[in-house]
């Protein structure tokens, strides 16, 4: 039966997402918080595959209609309409650049002075940013837009003196702005090198200050002592996972806590986690070195109590690449936030993250006499600290990293119902 703007209206939420067909592939997917979304599912080489055209607020269904005539189209020319979207983007952000590049050399072109700071600042962005990840470009962007641009952004690049910079890093520095200040000393640093190759300018006054600067900030540490991630204390550890069990939101994101609490891993590696990495049978979590912190390939041995959650997210049967994707969108990992979300609504706001969960394990597992440290660092994927332990033990503890992995998890189910780790089932709440 064909669709309505009356039926689509009416559409009423349901504790699952659910589906109204169109026709022709077309979907109207109605959300358990009362979104909906137009949605084209379509098989190619026996694989299923689902499009989100767009939410109901922003898109009609005779322009849904149309923009599915138009993929069907492409799949009668052999084409992938997902592969076609994906070179779309990637052509508009090359347009982007090219289009930001020509501007900034008129810009540059019809000053008269020398350029400003924040020109070659921009377009350092530009030619050194094809490479970072969107959450690195947006701190770099903004890092400039807070701190540098106000000071000294419209500075004649070649005016800038050793002593604007250290005028700048003590302004950051004396706020207690410690790590915000390496970081931006860092960038400044690469854009005055940046604009001595591209503009011939005589120097790099960061370079000139770099010295100084070190002892500024080797201060500014002293005095401004880094904060950890909160955590709760261990004794309240039971407490937590109790309070983690009552969580009675999204599926995915419940499962996505207890994921995190019983492997320990860090937040992002989790958010990103792609099914293609994981081996259920084989009780394997594969992640690429270009998603881990230390840039090396990481193994994670899944306790049979976090294959079985996985196993239960599987059953939902959500068309995506992601392990927890965001709840609207199968082309979106879970929030950045998502935890901290959940943390706050069972009354940990402030007191517990995400990375809490891996000074959990770390702290019980090392007072627990049967681990050794090596381990339990390699099971965090700690690089060794010594530079020559670093270089010659190679080790992976794979055995020992199972059974201390499969003791993380029991132990984390036994503190959650207060007797025995025989008690699961997270995967029963999730599913």
């Amino acid at each position: 039966m064909l669709l309505t703007p009356v039926g689509i209206k009416s559409a009423l939420p349901k504790a699952k997402p659910y589906r109204l067909s169109d026709g022709k592939s077309l979907y109207l997917v109605v959300h358990p918080k009362g979104g909906k979304s137009f949605e084209f599912r379509y098989r190619r080489d026996g694989k299923l595959s689902a499009m989100v055209l767009g939410d109901t607020e922003h898109m009609g269904l005779k322009e849904a209609r149309t923009e599915r005539d138009r993929l069907r189209g492409l799949l009668a020319q052999g084409l992938d309409p997902k592969a076609q979207r994906r070179l779309k983007a990637s052509d508009q952000r090359r347009q982007i650049v090219e289009a930001r590049l020509e501007h900034l050399r008129q810009k540059a072109a019809s000053q008269s002075r020398a350029l400003t700071v924040r020109v070659v600042a921009e377009a350092w962005v530009v030619a050194t940013g094809g490479s970072w990840t969107l959450k690195h470009a947006a701190q770099v962007s903004q890092s400039l837009t807070d701190h540098v641009y106000p000071v000294i952004g419209e500075l004649p690049v070649a005016d800038v003196r050793p002593a604007h910079i250290l005028d700048l890093m003590q302004g950051l520095l004396g706020q207690g702005k410690v790590e915000t200040g390496r970081r931006v000393h860092q960038r400044l640093d690469a854009i005055f090198e940046y604009a001595a190759l591209t503009h011939e300018l005589p120097g790099n006054p960061v370079a000139v200050a770099r010295r100084e600067i070190g002892k500024r900030v080797k201060s500014a540490k002293r005095d401004n002592p880094a904060r950890h991630f909160p955590c709760v204390p261990q004794d309240e550890a039971p407490q937590l996972f109790k309070a983690m069990r009552c969580y009675v939101g999204s599926p995915i994101t419940q499962a996505l806590l207890w994921f995190v609490a019983m492997t320990a891993c860090r937040t992002g590696e989790a958010r990103f986690a792609v099914w293609s990495e994981i081996d259920l049978d084989a009780g394997i979590w594969s992640i690429p070195a270009k998603r881990m912190k230390a840039a090396r390939d990481h193994v994670v041995p899944l306790a049979p109590r976090v294959v079985e959650l996985l196993r239960s997210l599987k059953a939902l049967g959500r068309d995506t690449q992601f392990v927890f994707p965001h709840p609207w969108r199968d082309d979106r990992p879970a929030s950045e936030n998502a935890l901290l979300y959940v943390l706050a609504e069972i009354g940990y706001k402030d007191r517990m993250t995400g990375h809490g969960f891996r000074h959990l394990f770390s702290t019980l597992a090392n007072e627990d006499p049967q681990w050794r440290a090596d381990a339990i660092e390699a099971s965090l994927a700690h690089k060794p600290s010594e530079a020559m332990r670093a270089t010659y033990n190679h080790a992976s503890y794979k055995e020992e990293r199972r059974r201390l992995m499969n003791w993380w998890a029991d132990e984390v189910l036994r503190m959650e119902s207060g007797t025995s780790a025989k008690v699961v089932p997270i995967a029963q709440s999730v599913a």
